[in-house]
């Protein structure tokens, strides 16, 4: 049986050969797998319906093309989209927009993805444990950008700190700087008329494509680029790729090829995961990718959530915005300083990795690169400040105005430790009462989180536990299930053991693979940590 925590490690490690860090390339797979949202054919089948059409018919009359069904189909629906009562939201909001009889068809085909684009109760990707556990590490992949063909927003969601450029016009028009960025080619469900889905916007896309393809030859000759959630055989990017390798030319094909990852699902759960060379014909050229055959995408996820970056991608973004606008659209109120290298060991680094300066920070520019780095916070940034094992330590404030709520953005079912924080803000009275003025609400909400323990598991604890096992090493020494284990150190009574001896205790899971399953209670045990923490910080503050 296939080692998947070995192969992710050595992905892991293949991807770390690269000097910059990946993009994902996203295709419609993703959102199918965790959203549930339908393929391009079963769209197409309900708006065809919709207008009493047989979507068979139309895809065989246009030689099995997708966009020239889309067309046809698009045709036939335009005068039930004008008539029917069905429709009449629609039209109030977008009939000044849809100005030939293909454009019905997108804003009905936008708003049936918004319908379905958020990752909530219902969805694949939030009620099957599975799913959620491959979102929650997908969420915290190190990766320097996406581009996707998808409509909907589930990459918004996963990178909410990244900054979308929807279709071929925002991009041009934009100062892109090819960091911490989405790039949604094929339009937006947030924008109707963005769409690239007849064979007219095909079209169109395809005769204005070289700037694009200009765009993505500077990321593919970068960056390693993981496509996921497509097939090899899919046309729309077999041409990518193929005009990416004719841009590249013969000479520096393998160059590119080795920085490709192709991404494929396989049906069968029983199937061993793989990472394998492959090669696609390019003209009379052979272009070397990496192929990745996977049925669970958690290894794969977590190999990337491992990678390592010196900064986060919001901060790194707003620096090279900085420079991009000062040499191109200098404020003339603003002198221009030198640029002055500090050495890494000198006293005036102190404890940053790289010292680089651009002109004098106002206290405008500090506020904002302050609330920038707090959004592109992850969960587990805050639970490695919390256990004191991250570096730097996080501002309080901004992690609870910004970090937490815009970055990781908890949902009042979750457990997250958040007392530290507060407590470190002053918010915290003498007689536990907590000020959340101004807060976000979700953080009174994570706050007052009950921590309660099933019956069955309380009634165990007090038969078996209670008197016998009085720490938290006690109970990890145990011959009990993990599952167990964590309801212990929930329920033990704190006054019987020191509150180091529970860090060190989940310094220790948080690092062990075994604990990957039981999370939920894993974060539980940190919280009641995290409570513990707080209540003697305050009686320190006391003293």
């Amino acid at each position: 049986m296939t080692d998947t925590k070995e192969l992710s490690a050595q992905l892991q490690r293949d991807l770390a050969t690269h000097s910059a860090l990946p993009y994902l390339f996203v295709g419609s797979g993703l959102p199918q797998r965790y959203l549930n949202l339908p393929t391009w054919q079963s769209l197409l089948e309900v708006f065809a319906d919709a207008a009493g059409e047989d979507f068979a018919y139309h895809f065989a009359t246009a030689n099995s093309s997708y966009p020239g069904a889309a067309s046809s189909i698009a045709r036939k629906f335009h005068d039930a989209w004008w008539n029917s009562d069905e429709y009449a939201v629609q039209r109030d909001e977008f009939k000044s927009v849809v100005t030939d009889d293909l454009g019905a068809l997108k804003v009905a085909v936008a708003a049936y993805i918004r319908e379905h684009e958020q990752l909530r109760h219902g969805t694949p990707g939030y009620d099957d444990f599975d799913l959620a556990s491959e979102i929650e590490l997908l969420r915290a992949a190190v990766v320097d950008g996406v581009i996707t063909t998808n409509y909907d927003s589930l990459t918004d969601q996963l990178f909410p700190s990244f900054v979308p450029y929807v279709g071929q016009d925002e991009l041009m028009l934009s100062d892109a700087q090819f960091i911490a960025e989405t790039y949604k080619i094929h339009g937006s469900a947030a924008a109707p008329s963005s769409l690239v889905l007849t064979e007219k916007d095909y079209d169109d896309f395809r005769d204005r494509g070289h700037y694009l393809i200009a765009k993505l030859l500077t990321i593919f000759a970068e960056h390693p680029v993981i496509f996921v959630g497509y097939s090899l055989t899919d046309r729309y990017i077999l041409s990518i790729l193929d005009n990416i390798a004719t841009a590249v030319g013969p000479k520096r094909i393998a160059e590119l090829g080795r920085r490709i990852y192709f991404v494929e699902w396989n049906a069968d759960p029983q199937s061993a995961p793989s990472i394998q060379p492959t090669q696609h014909m390019v003209g009379t050229s052979r272009l070397p990718i990496t192929r990745i055959d996977t049925h669970s995408f958690s290894w794969l996820w977590s190999a990337l959530a491992n990678l390592d970056r010196p900064f986060p991608a919001g901060v790194l973004r707003q620096l090279r915005k900085h420079v991009y606008d000062l040499v191109l659209h200098p404020d003339p109120s603003q002198t221009r300083e030198v640029v002055r290298a500090v050495p890494i060991d000198s006293d005036e680094a102190g404890d940053f990795r790289v010292v680089f300066g651009v002109g004098r920070f106002s206290e405008k520019d500090l506020e904002e690169v302050s609330m920038i780095s707090a959004r592109t916070l992850t969960r587990n940034d805050i639970e490695r400040d919390v256990l004191g094992i991250r570096k730097p330590a996080l501002d309080a404030e901004n992690a609870l105005r910004y970090g937490i709520p815009d970055a990781i953005r908890p949902t009042s079912r979750d457990h997250l430790p958040v007392h530290k924080y507060l407590s470190e803000c002053g918010r915290v009275a003498e007689d536990g009462t907590v000020d959340y003025t101004g807060l976000p609400p979700i953080i009174q909400s994570l706050a007052e989180k009950s921590l309660a323990i099933g019956r069955y598991s309380q009634g165990r604890f007090e038969r078996e536990v209670q008197g016998h096992l009085t720490t938290p090493r006690q109970i990890m020494d145990s011959d009990y299930s993990m599952y167990f284990k964590l309801d212990c150190l929930v329920l033990l009574p704190e006054e019987g053991y020191e509150i180091e001896e529970l860090r060190q205790v989940l310094i220790e899971l948080f690092s062990e693979e075994q604990t990957s399953n039981n999370r939920a209670g894993l974060r539980k045990v940190l919280c009641k940590f995290d409570r513990k923490l707080a209540a003697a910080f305050a009686q320190t503050a006391d003293g």
